[in-house]
């Protein structure tokens, strides 16, 4: 009887097997069935659930950063923050860099020809709006208004990428224009309007030297820095509600005879219109141009700006003003957006959710010279500096977001372009360049 019993005992055993090897095995966890033999005479079934740990999964970033680069203290604190989430995740993060200009181009492309694209993106404010039109990024508005950082963001923040209920990108510091101007340069202060600049002109001009320098030179930034805060100064905007241009008007025109004046004058250098992003700032880091249009970002950039301003040298003063108003500088956030072919949505929001935790936040933001998003890491005492608490003051009184456009760099490009002829060749009428410029625009992409 005995070894029929065991006889039994082994076919089921068997076949439970069979079945086993059989059946897909559940996603979260194992049924176990232990046989328990007890003199013989019966056996003692008992379904035991053994946990079986869930895979943590990948995550695809494009970010501006090359985290091999251990000069640039943004590269090395990106990659101690993707170093750190996936320790502490068992997330393997997957990170490409792409130039700042150049990523809105290229997650548009992937996104209309159908390629593969990341789970999450650096993206600066401007691009955001082209990006979404192109059918490009994620709605995340739920996921980033139920994380934890999300009563504590600024309310700039929200303005610009809270709209109509939906929120595409999260800002993670504001940065903007700052003018820098060199003290001793200016003995009765830093000019504040069109005649206050004309005076200070005339007299520097006398000593070879220029009232200020800045980058105005053939791409979308010199427009969004420069030409466009002179132009909202006279009332007027680059593009209209619905990002179509309408640059070509008279208050453009106002900003460009002005610059065209302060060229002809030399109150301004003409490499401020030819050159490169060094060759615009040189006059200002030799002590030839009086002040430079650079941006709270410039610590990282212009050559002893720093080491003058914690001096007392340098400091930060008000833009200029046209027609009698009040002057503006750009103002903006560089923001993380999860693309519309994201196929890590959770890894995506949890990094997002572990790089605003206020202890990565505040040195990242200082790291980049800027602002941070929420007003837990601004706290930080990195922020108490004299620097801080004067851009600020800066872009609170004179900050002014962005004009944005589903062709935004097609357009910022091409004015840019229009208004270096404009400025290299004293024939050219303005107005009739920048409205067959804007009438180009609109037939190519409208």
């Amino acid at each position: 009887m005995k070894k029929s019993f065991f006889i039994v005992i082994a076919l089921l055993t068997i076949a439970v097997m069979v079945l086993s090897a059989c059946t897909p095995p559940a996603p979260e966890k194992v049924i176990e069935t232990v046989v328990v033999e007890k003199e013989v005479e019966k056996v003692v079934e008992k379904q035991v659930e053994v946990p079986v740990e869930k895979e943590a999964g990948s995550l695809r970033i494009w970010g501006f950063y090359d985290l091999t680069n251990t000069e640039d203290s943004r590269a090395v604190m990106m990659k101690q923050a993707i170093d750190s989430f996936q320790a502490t995740t068992g997330i393997k993060v997957e990170y490409e860099q792409v130039a700042w200009d150049q990523m809105a181009t290229k997650v548009a492309v992937a996104a209309q020809s159908g390629g593969d694209m990341p789970d999450l993106i650096m993206v600066a404010y401007e691009y955001v709006q082209g990006l979404i039109n192109a059918g490009a990024l994620m709605n995340i508005n739920d996921q980033i208004k139920a994380s934890f950082f999300y009563s504590d963001l600024n309310e700039f923040e929200k303005a610009l990428n809270e709209v109509n209920g939906e929120r595409y990108a999260v800002g993670t510091f504001v940065s903007g224009g700052n003018w820098y101007y060199d003290v001793a340069m200016f003995p009765d202060g830093w000019p504040t309007d069109e005649a206050g600049w004309d005076k200070e002109c005339q007299r520097l001009s006398k000593e070879g030297k220029y009232v200020a320098t800045a980058f105005l030179g053939r791409h979308s930034a010199a427009i969004q820095q420069g030409l466009a805060p002179l132009v909202w100064s006279a009332g007027g905007q680059m593009f209209d509600e619905e990002g179509k241009p309408v640059f070509a008007n008279d208050k453009t025109v106002m900003a460009i005879n002005w610059l065209r004046k302060m060229l002809a004058n030399k109150c301004i250098p003409e490499v401020a219109f030819t050159g490169d992003w060094s060759a615009t700032e040189a006059p200002f880091v030799d002590k030839t141009a009086g002040a430079v249009r650079g941006g709270s970002w410039s610590y990282i950039y212009i050559a002893g700006l720093k080491e003058r301003f914690e001096a007392g040298e340098v400091k930060i003063g008000p833009p200029p003003g046209l027609a009698g108003n009040q002057g503006y500088v750009f103002m903006n956030t560089e923001t993380w957006a999860l693309t519309s072919g994201a196929k890590n949505v959770d890894n995506a929001i949890a990094f997002i959710n572990f790089f605003f935790n206020p202890a990565v936040l505040a040195p990242w933001a200082k790291a980049n010279y800027g602002i941070p998003a929420t007003a837990a890491a601004l706290q930080n005492p990195i922020f108490d500096s004299q620097f801080y608490a004067d851009t600020r003051d800066n872009l609170t009184k004179y900050g002014h977001k962005s004009d944005t456009s589903p062709y935004y760099n097609e357009c910022m490009d091409a004015l840019a372009a229009a208004m270096q002829e404009i400025m290299l060749d004293p024939k050219i009428d303005p107005m009739t360049k920048l409205q067959a410029t804007q009438d180009e625009l609109l037939t190519k992409y409208w």
